[in-house]
């Protein structure tokens, strides 16, 4: 059982571990292609290019449900209160979320971090329910 909370919270600090590593590549990274008719070509990141504001207010809301995600999976399986579950899982909508709207572009770089999400909810109900089969065959003995 212990090992269940365990790795419930190593998925979610994992997710909010690679979305950071994802963030600062979406960032520094490669991620911009040129070349020119003068035959130069490079590469660029999305700070060189530019970046919007509403890119920067995008990035910074996602760190936040990152951070969310981290929170509520180690404090879900610290304590067991419904409010860190769904902590847990509206971070988890909301990355899912936008790794949908953004699937053609960076989404391809969020699926590992939803996967994890995913995890740390799965993970997060299956620990619930056997501790409630434990309560019930205690009671019934």
């Amino acid at each position: 059982m212990h090992t269940i909370r365990w790795f419930e919270a190593l998925c979610g600090l994992l997710a909010a571990l690679l979305g950071g590593f994802v963030l600062i590549f979406i960032l520094f990274g490669p991620l911009y292609h040129f070349s020119s008719s003068s035959g130069a070509s490079g590469s660029a990141s999305l700070l060189q290019v530019g970046i919007e504001p509403v890119t920067v207010v995008i990035l910074c809301l996602l760190l936040l449900v990152l951070i969310g995600e981290a929170v509520g999976a180690i404090l879900h399986s610290r304590t067991a209160r419904r409010s860190w579950l769904a902590v847990l899982w509206g971070s988890t909508a909301v990355i899912g979320l936008v790794n949908l709207l953004s699937l053609l572009s960076i989404g391809v770089f969020l699926l590992p971090i939803t996967l994890c999400a995913l995890i740390a909810c799965a993970l997060s109900l299956s620990w619930e329910r056997q501790d409630l089969r434990e309560q019930r065959n205690s009671r019934a003995q």
